[in-house]
């Protein structure tokens, strides 16, 4: 298991150790927060400044749950009566590297009138918007974002765009890709070029199985270019003869490598660790984001 991420700010002193049970100073000791799309592990920015919450707007969310539980105690009673500051708090935004989904968190200790401290924790994230695969300005990023999130919207893209998003993933492993133009490409979709060497990419957005017919074909268009080797990327699997003649032109000819949809998927997983949004990107505006209450309880100080 990788170990946990943790940004620590460099705006704010470093959060001190609450001495209060079930609150955890140690923010290694903190429980892992994945994403609720890929159920990536989230990467965790602690103190981002990307907000500012009150007390009074933590006091609210308490008193607007305090409405349907009462924890034995009556109404008014001192123990749920908040003193009015905030003695120990944790901030963080938790953002998943892969498909860009994100939450904030805003944890507040606040300590009543007698004795009894509360934790209370607003959350907030944002709703993630469809994009239009069948436009080719879809800026890049978002389009990787996406399809890391929602996969199964790759046979729905515009073709021109799956070779771009192809080129783009690529590029993230080292290689300098050229997109060949979208017609007349002579069957070679991307050019890559690196370790002293040009793969010739063939980029099929398909339902159907590839067959084998479209291996031969992509046979002749690397000879014809001038290549030693090339990769046929396709949205949809191989059929069996298609994987067997590839195997054999491997060993005859010239290396062909085959990368089917849940191939390219993980291919693209591992491009995205390299592209996590920063804070900022996230919280472009701090006023539209809203903040609910995820939990509260108190932490047994009495």
């Amino acid at each position: 298991m990788k170990p946990r991420r943790h940004t620590q700010s460099e705006s704010r002193a470093t959060l001190s150790n609450c001495e209060l049970p079930m609150w955890r100073g140690n923010l290694a000791e903190e429980d892992e927060v994945r994403c609720a799309y890929c159920w990536s592990e989230t990467h965790h920015h602690y103190d981002p400044g990307c907000w500012e919450i009150s007390f009074e707007e933590h006091r609210a969310a308490f008193i607007r749950a305090n409405k349907w539980r009462d924890f034995g105690l009556p109404k008014g009673h001192p123990h749920t009566i908040l003193r009015g500051e905030i003695v120990e708090r944790k901030v963080c935004l938790h953002i998943c590297p892969k498909c860009g989904w994100w939450v904030a968190e805003d944890r507040a200790i606040i300590p009543a009138k007698h004795w009894q401290y509360w934790q209370i924790t607003l959350a907030s994230a944002p709703t993630l918007l469809d994009l239009k695969l069948n436009d080719i300005e879809t800026p890049m990023q978002e389009v990787r974002r996406y399809l890391s999130r929602a996969f199964e919207q790759r046979v729905e893209m515009h073709p021109r765009l799956f070779e771009l998003t192809v080129a783009s993933v690529f590029a993230d492993f080292g290689y300098k890709p050229v997109v060949t133009a979208y017609s007349n490409d002579a069957g070679i979709d991307v050019i890559l070029q690196g370790s002293g060497e040009r793969i010739g990419v063939q980029v099929k957005r398909q339902k159907n199985s590839v067959g084998v017919e479209q291996i031969r074909e992509f046979l002749g268009a690397l000879v014809f270019g001038g290549f030693r080797r090339g990769a046929f990327v396709s949205t949809s699997r191989f059929s069996k003869a298609a994987t067997q003649a590839a195997r054999k032109i491997t060993e005859v000819i010239m290396p062909i490598e085959l990368v089917d949809s849940e191939r390219f998927f993980d291919i693209l997983g591992c491009a995205q660790l390299n592209q996590a949004l920063a804070p900022t990107e996230c919280i472009a505006n701090s006023k539209k984001l809203k903040f609910q209450l995820q939990y509260y309880h108190h932490l047994k100080t009495l």
